[in-house]
């Protein structure tokens, strides 16, 4: 909103910071998805309650009982989103001040892209995570969990270093 309201940007230290963190946001993620997969979080049997299904769970003891997968609390959700939404977002407000000269039009602009950029995030994060809760990938999921962390992890490294100019980076 300061970028719209009072054409002051950010200094490009700040951009690159955020940036920067967005990276070792992602490889965190991806470090700390390695973490619980090694502790057994993704081992996966099928159990009978109500009905017959399966989750993950980590064993515990000798006596084999389980404990569910614990979920990101909505404050970690938060936080991994603002930081997220950190990197890019003087980029939109470079080009709001481009393209639109009242203050109240790119105000109201910005508020538009925000809302539509939080409803496709949510939209997108919905559709990964039933599919990743699908019975396909959830029994698989202990086979997939490395993978798709050490992807991540890669990704991560290479954005932040892409960000501090180490790596090559197109964004």
């Amino acid at each position: 909103m300061p970028i719209v309201l009072f054409k002051a940007y950010l200094p490009q230290q700040v951009e690159q910071g955020a940036e920067t963190a967005v990276g070792v946001l992602i490889a965190g993620l991806a470090f700390w998805l390695l973490v619980r997969w090694r502790r057994g979080l993704f081992h996966v049997h099928v159990h009978t309650h109500e009905r017959v299904h399966a989750h993950g769970h980590v064993h515990q003891g000798d006596g084999h009982p389980h404990r569910s997968a614990p979920a990101r609390r909505p404050a970690q959700a938060f936080a991994i989103g603002l930081v997220h939404g950190m990197g890019g977002s003087a980029g939109v407000g470079v080009l709001l001040l481009a393209s639109i000269h009242d203050h109240l039009l790119a105000v109201g602009a910005l508020a538009l892209f925000a809302f539509c950029t939080a409803l496709s995030m949510a939209l997108l994060s919905t559709g990964f995570g039933r599919a990743l809760a699908s019975a396909p990938l959830r029994a698989s999921f202990d086979r997939l969990a490395p993978a798709l962390a050490l992807l991540s992890l890669a990704f991560g490294t290479w954005y932040a270093l892409g960000a501090l100019d180490v790596a090559p980076y197109f964004f």
